[in-house]
């Protein structure tokens, strides 16, 4: 069976999930904690991050574009269209990887790490009972690489803030036409990528795996500042594809 090594509160680890589960590909996820996670990633045959797929013939798959790539092959799930479109595509998924998603991360780390109750809750969801005990041990310290290695604080998140809202101008200029997608009339990679990546800076309902608490545990803070982003037509469109969209199948765990 197909094995995704993940970090459970990830939305790059979700974007992958999202497509297998969509696909109807049954799947064992493996969850570990961030920073206890690289040896797990370099056993499934990647580098230090996560994603993983490793595929029921035994491929290792360590980006999550490669893994929608490898589920639309598979699945033809029509996440990848042909021509100008699929450049299009190509285009959105990129600007949502390299801008969105590390900083919406970064963003919503800046209010999480804070309250590390609840950092513990959601970086250890769905662990082991080794990883979770070894996670309580060492959270003062993987919390202090964490923010060293993500450059993490308020200053750095409120300008993290800022490039997510610049994505969401270009996602709601494109969405100013009435076209129901982000690339035309079909559900694509790009739609998929958007709404998993903006997933966390939403406090979309049904992001992440089962046993993923909602946006009520969130500070207060952070969910003054999701608020207007859930009213601009980028945040809808996000929520929509969450409830219109998202296809669950069962997932062993």
């Amino acid at each position: 069976m197909n094995r995704l090594v993940t970090i459970a509160l990830s939305h790059f680890c979700e974007k992958a999930r999202w497509a297998l589960e969509r696909a109807g590909l049954p799947f064992v996820e493996e969850a570990h904690p961030a920073l206890l996670h690289w040896l797990a990633a370099w056993r499934a045959g990647g580098g230090r991050t996560l994603p993983v797929l490793i595929t029921d013939d035994g491929v290792s798959l360590a980006d999550s574009t490669e893994i929608l790539r490898w589920v639309d092959e598979r699945a033809r799930l029509g996440l990848y269209p042909e021509g100008d479109a699929r450049r299009e595509v190509d285009a959105l998924e990129d600007l949502f990887d390299e801008t969105l998603g590390p900083h919406v991360r970064r963003w919503v780390y800046s209010f999480v790490l804070e309250d590390p109750a609840l950092t513990r809750r959601l970086l250890t969801l769905n662990v082991s009972a080794g990883e979770r005990l070894a996670y309580r041990l060492g959270q003062p310290l993987i919390t202090a690489a964490m923010r060293r290695g993500l450059r993490i604080s308020r200053e750095g998140g409120a300008r993290s803030r800022a490039k997510v809202e610049a994505v969401f101008d270009r996602v709601d200029a494109l969405l100013a036409d009435g076209r129901p997608f982000l690339a035309g009339d079909a559900f694509t990679a790009a739609d998929l990528t958007f709404a998993a990546l903006a997933a966390p800076a939403l406090g979309v309902d049904g992001y992440g795996p089962p046993g993923m608490p909602g946006a009520e545990v969130l500070p207060a803070a952070l969910r003054e500042e999701i608020a207007p982003l859930q009213a601009r037509p980028a945040g809808a469109h996000a929520a929509r594809l969450y409830r219109d969209e998202r296809r669950r199948v069962a997932v062993a765990t």
